[in-house]
């Protein structure tokens, strides 16, 4: 007769080295991964067992261990996701618990602990067809698949690289009814929620009710009704999802595809765990036996590099789906024209005509702008003193439409008025052109045309971001003018023309990444025009002309990424190495400088060599908070899961001296 295990090891998501130990009450039976509530602080927390044992830990009293406080009757977590856990944790330096909160936030929590309640809806299981509804690929996607499977049979990742326009959409939508067929789900990551919206209703119209979306402005019923169904329902599904959807449950996973693998937004970096959602779907396929297919046209260096070591395949789509060549690049000089006093506002007079022909022939044009707001900066003609936030190092923006000044980084904001906080004179001017001033500029130069500004200010609801997006797709736009946002993934039919003004703020940004980053953004808002065999075009105002980026733009010629790479190999920056960023905050200056100090002495007594810092950021007060920073470099080469989990060793014990008070941010990959 088996003897019953009367203690749990009980994993919470809170930021906890190891699980809690409790006692479990007799004749319960209780099973590894089951969901529990314990007693924590005199609340009930929701947690996953771990493991169980016969008798109490060492060195604790039996009078000093609770009891378990309820049984949750759900399905239980698995072995393979929790070990799925600690590979992020280990890898990205902080703790299980971290990760568990990262895959169950506090509102799936909540449901995962209420009963289960009968479903009045009787869900019909959906029904997998003899053929699904696919385009016929072009002879080039066909090669390109074929480069895609040849690669899976190697069992190595493929990197897709195919032009905007070029239909690697397609090849997913084989490659996963290839999947879905045998059985096996599949997980299509995508970088942003906006692009998901697009992108849902082409695979819907596909594989029906065999999708499942799951993001955060999914509701939590609709993202536990996804967690649920892929844990008990063995119909294969899709699940379309950004960079959080790595921690679903699979169960028979047998595709992932990680879609514009370079976009930044696949990182985490405002919590714990500041994971890369590409390189966590990486990990997830590599303990699960996956194949994995990342697409960009404009691929990250790291995954270049992958290719240039033989541990990605390269297939590639050369040519556009539609037909027609690439789309014509026109670079306006700035500075020329400002001389023969060919601007009005932010706009050459030549650009202004461009776009004018544009809209008379019936097209619409993308005007892209990487900075919101009216004005970025409003200074004083006076005293010359720029507003500044006052919890933060950073100058304030103009919101012309809410009349107010904003600080984008801890969100102060207060009522703009023209009297100078500085001199008290009234004399304040706005410098700069955000897209609320953009879209102002237009509504005067084209009367009549409908004008829209995409950015984080006008789409903060998702049912204005959704309208948008549907009413520029079907023409109901002229002209629509956006951030970053505007760059991602959209196929737009009728867009003939996008517009980069100010292209310079985007060589400007104080980082190794810039010059990528400009690059990846240049080819990826050029390829947003000209989708459907007609010429798209791009025009870039600049005030550097003769800037590599642009230059490169102008003359392509080999490998895109050859001199970047080359650059990075030569400065010793990823992928040729990796890196650590550290952040310490505090409210006291004195005290992050001394914490910066005790971290820099914990990475050489960790065994880390190449070490910079502690240093001063650009921006070095942020709410209230002065900041400090190292970075360490460590050789790619080297197996380094020890020296890391002996660093974070060290600097757990430092916060633990400081009690909590100065905050250490680790940041594995950062970018």
């Amino acid at each position: 007769m088996a003897v019953e295990k009367r203690y749990a090891d009980v994993l919470l998501p809170l930021k906890l080295r190891e699980p809690l130990s409790y006692r479990v009450p007799e004749g319960w039976n209780v099973l590894v991964g089951d969901w529990v509530q314990v007693p924590l602080r005199g609340h009930r927390v929701l947690g996953v067992v771990t493991r169980l044992c016969d008798s109490a830990p060492a060195g604790v009293s039996l009078s000093g261990i609770e009891v378990l406080a309820a049984q949750v009757d759900k399905p239980g977590v698995t072995g393979a996701e929790m070990a799925f856990w600690q590979d992020i944790a280990d890898y990205y330096l902080c703790t299980p618990g971290e990760v568990f909160k990262a895959a169950y936030n506090t509102g799936l929590q909540r449901a995962v602990a209420q009963p289960s309640k009968p479903d009045s809806k009787r869900r019909k299981e959906p029904a997998i067809p003899d053929d699904y509804s696919l385009k016929t690929l072009s002879e080039a996607q066909e090669t390109a698949l074929s480069q895609v499977r040849k690669g899976f049979a190697a069992g190595k990742p493929v990197l897709l690289r195919g032009v905007t326009g070029s239909g690697k959409t397609e090849i997913y939508l084989h490659l996963t009814a290839e999947q879905l067929r045998q059985g096996r789900d599949v997980l299509y990551l995508v970088p942003e929620i906006a692009i998901s919206k697009q992108l849902q209703q082409r695979l819907e119209a596909v594989f029906g009710n065999q999708l499942l979306v799951y993001h955060s402005q999914t509701t939590v019923p609709q993202r536990y009704r996804a967690i649920d169904t892929l844990r008990r329902n063995p119909t294969p599904r899709i699940v379309l999802g950004t960079r959080s959807a790595v921690f679903l449950p699979f169960r028979g996973l047998g595709l992932v595809v990680v879609d514009e693998e370079h976009d930044r937004s696949y990182k985490q970096d405002d919590m714990a765990p500041r994971y890369n959602g590409r390189d966590a779907a990486l990990m997830l396929a590599a303990r699960q036996g996956t194949a994995v297919i990342l697409g960009s046209a404009t691929p990250s260096c790291e995954a270049l590099y992958n290719v240039q070591l033989r541990k990605f395949v390269l297939a590639e789509l050369p040519q556009r789906y539609y037909g027609g060549g690439a789309p014509e690049v026109e670079v306006i000089d700035t500075l020329r024209e400002q001389r023969l006093h060919n601007m009005e506002g932010s706009f050459s007079r030549k650009l202004l005509k461009e776009m004018a022909a544009v809209l008379e022939a019936g097209q619409q044009v993308m005007v892209f702008r990487s900075r919101r707001a009216y004005a970025p900066v409003v200074q004083c003609e006076a005293c010359g003193e720029p507003v500044r936030c006052p919890h933060c190092n950073v100058t304030l923006s103009y919101h012309k439409f809410s009349n107010q000044l904003s600080c984008h980084y801890c969100g102060y904001h207060r009522p703009y008025s023209l009297r100078c906080p500085s001199c008290d004179e009234v004399a304040l001017v706005e410098r700069g052109a955000g897209t609320e001033r953009i879209e102002e500029e237009l509504q005067a130069a084209f009367p009549g045309r409908r004008i829209e500004r995409f950015d984080a200010d006008t789409t903060q609801r998702k049912t204005v971001q959704e309208r948008m997006i549907r009413d520029f797709s079907a023409g109901r736009i002229d002209v629509l003018v956006g951030t970053q946002m505007v760059s991602k993934g959209f196929d737009f039919e009728n867009l003939a023309l996008v517009v980069l003004l100010n292209a310079d703020s985007l060589f400007a940004v104080p980082d190794f990444r810039s010059d990528e980053r400009a690059a990846q953004l240049i080819a990826q808002l050029t390829g947003r025009s000209g989708r459907r065999g007609g010429q798209g075009r791009i025009v870039i105002q600049t005030a550097q002309p003769g800037h590599p980026v642009i230059q490169r733009l102008l003359h392509p010629s080999g490998e895109p990424a050859a001199d970047l790479l080359a650059e990075r190999r030569q400065f010793n920056y990823p992928p040729f190495v990796r890196m650590i960023s550290i952040t310490v905050k505090d409210k006291y200056e004195g005290r992050v400088w001394n914490v910066s100090r005790l971290v820099r002495e914990a990475a050489e007594a960790a065994g880390f060599t190449d070490i910079a810092g502690p240093f001063t950021p650009a921006v070095d007060v942020v709410a209230g908070e002065h900041i400090a920073e190292c970075w360490i470099k460590m050789p790619r080469t080297r197996n380094l899961a020890t020296i890391k989990r002996t660093f974070y060793d060290r600097i757990d014990r430092i916060e633990k001296d400081f009690k909590g008070r100065t905050a250490i941010i680790i940041d594995v990959d950062p970018l």
